[in-house]
């Protein structure tokens, strides 16, 4: 039986303001987390306009068997899809979990709160460009993912909210549109495949609108589909190699955020 390499603690558990700022249409959008077209529970999103911020609020279940996973996050975002704060909350096997990140009064690092097993951690890693943080099975996730995607930056990075918190480079790779059904309706859809880690890395299939609406998310070698309500794919395309493993780009590569964004 398999399962997610980073489901939420399971074990113990943004760019730049210089870039456009990207528009979120409010609402809340549907989804069916499938195995073998087997359907085995359902996650949704709200997108909620306030001022200089998103906030997107997301839940979702699922059980395999005798696992049973849950989940609900609220995050918010500047109009740049910065991360300024994250609140995560999850049931992982009936054992309850959570997890926080906000930043720091320079704007440079987050800060970690890590609850799980009885025990509390805390921890702190750079508030990079480009950083998503990665609830598995999330379609807010994904839906962000997409939308940095759509940037092609240079670097680009995950947020995982197991263990202590770290942060893993990401690494995109463009694929041929494709086609797909919304509704009943012919839809042109974009594709990007996303390789999540350096060395061992896995991969999360991204389909998505024109204007980065999330259609579908595959995660191929766990063997789940997170798929929009009413949406379906004409042909689904086989994920292409995952990259070879690179070391993360060093310190003067990367680009932080300096602006921590902390109104709430």
């Amino acid at each position: 039986m398999k399962r997610l390499n980073l489901f939420l603690c399971a074990a113990a558990l943004v760019t730049s303001t210089t870039f456009a700022q990207t528009e979120l249409t409010p609402g809340t959008v549907s989804y069916s987390i499938e195995q073998n077209s087997k359907k085995l529970g359902t996650a949704s999103y709200t997108i909620q306009n306030a001022p200089n911020k998103y906030i997107v609020t997301s839940t979702g279940k699922m059980t395999e068997d005798k696992f049973s996973y849950a989940f609900s996050n609220t995050q918010k975002l500047d109009m740049s899809l910065n991360l300024i704060t994250d609140q995560l909350s999850g049931v992982v096997d009936g054992k309850a979990v959570s997890f926080s990140a906000s930043s720091d009064p320079t704007g440079r690092q987050f800060k970690l709160d890590i609850s799980a097993n009885g025990t509390q951690q805390n921890n702190s890693v750079d508030r990079n460009q480009n950083a998503v943080l990665l609830t598995d099975l999330d379609p807010a996730a994904y839906m962000v993912l997409a939308n940095i995607a759509m940037r092609n930056p240079t670097h680009s990075w995950a947020l995982i909210p197991k263990e202590n918190g770290f942060l893993v480079p990401v690494t995109f790779s463009p694929q041929p549109d494709t086609q797909g059904r919304l509704n009943g309706q012919p839809v042109s859809v974009k594709y990007v495949s996303a390789a999540i880690g350096g060395q061992n890395a896995i991969t999360i299939e991204l389909f998505y609108s024109a204007d980065g609406h999330l259609l579908e998310a595959d995660l191929p070698q766990q063997n789940f589909y997170v798929i929009r309500d009413g949406f379906k794919l004409t042909n689904r395309p086989k994920p292409p190699t995952p990259p070879p493993g690179q070391a993360p780009p060093s310190q003067d590569q990367q680009s932080k955020l300096e602006d921590p964004q902390t109104a709430e």
